[in-house]
């Protein structure tokens, strides 16, 4: 497969304008020293039991029926939650291109409200030798979100974002083309929604995304992107915890509230609890009795 420039691999310390930059530039960047080894077996451990549960894999026609999940993975991996999720560094990148600041007018008194993002999901994904190629696609098709082509990209506060989606990959273990790497097309965030040129065989522009353990990959939402070939059948499979912030005046892939029941949330951070939507979307979204639903957890 004929590759294209190189992603930009940043160290975890490298300024946040950096990263901002470089997702900007090409929908994507590398995280240097994103975790550790212990923490990734913590993680493992943690999640196992779930995938074990799955015999057969994934029933989910976009995991090509081969790949065994751990949902709900918030609650069922505090490595995960508290140490991937909430990690500084990615939820400051979510606030930065996720974030939703609208001035509307009550009369003629301006009013300034926000938006915080939401989880949209969180799983695991255990990905099988011998599991097909996905198709390259673009994660914000959940939202209907709609593309204009541009050579700059465009970031609002105020709704006009061209976002709505920011992930996070973090793998179990190294990821190269041989196991199945995820794809990514870098640059495709900037097209519009045309038919996209792949060329004849699928691999303009396509890049592997290769991980060492201990890195992390964020990804917006409008980037084409998916999950490699893995053909080999006497590898081990490959891991994937994989993470979703939307903003947060879309509907979240995963239920928050029927996946993680209130007595466990109450135990959750403030940040956690926020995104799983316990905060009100101001002006007027989500609230219970007119009421930010955080009092319920009191």
């Amino acid at each position: 497969m004929p590759q294209s420039a190189p992603l930009q691999r940043l160290p975890y310390d490298a300024p946040r304008e950096a990263f901002i930059a470089a997702l900007e530039k090409d929908g994507c960047v590398i995280i240097r020293n994103f975790t550790t080894s212990e923490k990734l077996a913590k993680a493992k451990a943690q999640v196992q039991p779930y995938l074990d549960a799955e015999a057969k894999g994934s029933k989910v026609g976009a995991l090509e029926g081969n790949t065994k999940t751990c949902t709900r993975l918030i609650g069922r991996s505090t490595t995960v939650r508290e140490d991937f999720f909430s990690d500084p560094l990615y939820q400051a990148l979510v606030e930065h291109f996720l974030t939703l600041r609208t001035t509307c007018w009550y009369g003629s008194e301006p009013s300034t409200t926000v938006s915080p993002p939401l989880l949209s999901i969180a799983i695991t994904m255990d990905i099988q030798p011998g599991t097909h190629a996905q198709r390259l696609h673009r994660d914000d098709k959940n939202h209907h979100a709609r593309h204009t082509a541009t050579d700059t990209y465009l970031y609002a506060p105020d709704g006009r974002s061209r976002d709505v989606l920011l992930g996070l990959f973090v793998p179990g273990t190294s990821t190269t083309r041989a196991n199945g790497a995820t794809r990514v097309v870098p640059g495709s965030h900037l097209w519009g929604d045309e038919r996209p040129d792949f060329g004849a065989d699928g691999t303009k522009g396509v890049v592997d995304v290769e991980l060492e353990v201990g890195e992390a990959m964020v990804m917006l939402g409008s980037l084409y992107h998916g999950g490699g070939e893995y053909s080999r059948m006497d590898g081990k499979s490959r891991t994937m915890h994989i993470m979703f912030c939307c903003t947060g005046v879309h509907r979240q892939e995963e239920i928050s509230f029927l996946s993680y029941p209130v007595e466990d949330v109450k135990t959750y951070s403030p940040l956690v609890r926020e995104r799983l939507g316990w905060k009100q979307s101001e002006p007027n979204l989500g609230w219970v009795d007119l009421m930010s639903p955080e009092y319920l957890l009191e």
